[in-house]
């Protein structure tokens, strides 16, 4: 089987077994959803207020959520035991990789889409303007998290105390994304989506191919006991 063949094989594996269980999907929109009501009873997030407040409020949401679906990445191939049978496969351990970050992707872009709307709703927002734009944002967005979570998820997968080192690991690295995620979604709100707005997508994009480069180079070593 070629590379890509092994990383589509996974990437269908893991979204089979999520429309039978739910297992991730379910705690992270109900996660987000949660945060995003407190948020709203906490502050008055109108005119100005939402596009100082309103974009980090939403990432914050997407981050902690991410951590939950993050951590599960390879919780199925470990509590079955598959994760050896994997490795000693014929072929590149980075197609692994790219299987479960392309998963993970989708997870993370799904969540995103599905919360958009009861954002829109709690805080007064109209999005058709805002939709296109925050959807590129969202896209790569998630392409960095994913990237980078889904090494982190591995290198963490072998520690007694994974559910802990998995944040601790993970959020310094992707602070540098999630900062412009934060202020391109805010340049979106406040409807400067041009020349401002191309940088942070930008760094996105560049974060996201290195750390995707990277990963494939290192997964092996990641993963190993």
């Amino acid at each position: 089987m070629s590379f890509l063949g092994r990383a589509l094989a996974i990437l269908r594996k893991d979204l089979k077994a999520e429309w039978r269980t739910k297992a991730r999907l379910s705690p992270m929109v109900f996660f987000i959803l949660l945060m995003l009501l407190v948020f709203n009873f906490s502050f008055d997030l109108g005119g100005a207020a939402l596009r100082e407040i309103g974009p980090g409020t939403l990432w914050s949401s997407y981050v902690f959520a991410s951590l939950l679906s993050l951590g599960r990445s390879f919780a199925d191939e470990r509590d079955n035991n598959a994760l050896d049978a994997l490795l000693l496969a014929p072929g590149d351990c980075g197609a692994i990789y790219l299987g479960k970050m392309l998963g993970n992707f989708v997870f993370l872009l799904a969540i995103e889409l599905l919360s958009l709307p009861f954002f829109a709703l709690f805080f007064n927002l109209s999005l058709g303007f805002f939709l296109l734009p925050l959807l590129a944002v969202f896209v790569l967005g998630s392409a960095c998290m994913a990237s980078a979570g889904t090494l982190f998820a591995a290198l963490s997968n072998n520690m007694r105390l994974r559910e802990l080192m998995l944040p601790l690991l993970l959020l310094p690295m992707i602070l540098p994304a999630l900062i412009s995620s934060v202020e391109a979604t805010g340049l979106v709100l406040a409807n400067e989506c041009c020349e401002k707005l191309f940088p942070h997508l930008q760094m996105l994009g560049v974060y996201a191919v290195v750390f995707t480069v990277l990963s494939l180079m290192l997964f092996e070593y990641a993963i190993e006991e």
